[in-house]
């Protein structure tokens, strides 16, 4: 529910989350990250529902179906945080790449280069930074570069250069550069996402061991029962066994 909810959080709060990347990495893009997470939550939701039911009517097959499902699920999600550490670099140089591409296009009048400029307007007015490095990144400082309680009226809303009818000394840009405004909301909220899956990890881990202890000390389950031949009665037996050998390891470990 939590990773559900963190999901759907950010598609919905779209000015907060208004850079989208598109880099070489695709698997590293913050447009597909939010919709990872619902997918994720979704499927956890469902196999949390799935196994449940399972436990309480004491379907095999469905624990096993559960099983099965949650040790793919655990395995992706402890392959997903290794890529997040392992290619952490490679994610920050793709995002300087693409703030400095957006940089760049004020330089153009292009219609192409528009929601560039957009992106990067909302990007330094809500994160109240200026440039990549600096002010010194522009050969115009931008509108989104100035604060706005400094300025009274400022002639141009958009991308370009604001108080042309006011001294410098009443125009105030921010002093903050995004690169460390950017990095710094990243690795605090990256390690909140990070916390929140590996919590979500030691709780699957939880539920694979109960559910093994359960599937082992309750070994008269229906469903998928073998019919009731001699093979069959050789099938129980030799699975009885099993769970009887499985019963006493757990309860000499438990001494």
């Amino acid at each position: 529910m939590v990773v559900l909810g963190l999901g759907v959080w950010i598609i919905c709060s779209k000015e907060t989350f208004q850079l989208q990347l598109f880099s070489a990495h695709p698997y590293l893009s913050l447009s597909l990250f939010p919709y990872l997470l619902v997918i994720s939550g979704s499927v956890t939701l469902l196999l949390g529902f799935f196994g449940s039911l399972g436990a309480l009517k004491e379907v095999k097959c469905m624990l096993a179906t559960y099983f099965i499902l949650l040790t793919v699920l655990l395995a992706a999600q402890i392959i997903g945080t290794v890529v997040i550490f392992t290619q952490k670099k490679a994610f920050e140089i793709s995002l300087e790449k693409y703030v400095k591409d957006m940089i760049a296009s004020f330089e153009m009048n292009n219609s192409t280069t528009q929601d560039l400029k957009k992106d990067l307007d909302v990007l330094q007015s809500q994160a109240q930074c200026c440039g990549w490095t600096g002010q010194e990144d522009f050969r115009e400082v931008p509108c989104s570069c100035y604060k706005t309680n400094a300025t009274d009226n400022p002639t141009n809303q958009g991308s370009g250069v604001c108080c042309k009818s006011i001294s410098n000394y009443t125009c105030v840009v921010y002093e903050k550069n995004c690169r460390d405004t950017i990095t710094g909301w990243l690795h605090m909220h990256l390690m909140s996402i990070l916390g929140v899956v590996l919590a979500v990890a030691v709780v699957e881990c939880l539920q694979w061991v109960c559910l093994v202890t359960f599937c082992c000390l309750n070994c008269t389950c229906h469903c998928c029962r073998p019919r009731n031949t001699y093979g069959s009665h050789g099938q129980l037996s030799r699975s009885q066994r099993g769970c009887n050998i499985v019963k006493w390891s757990l309860f000499k470990l438990m001494q």
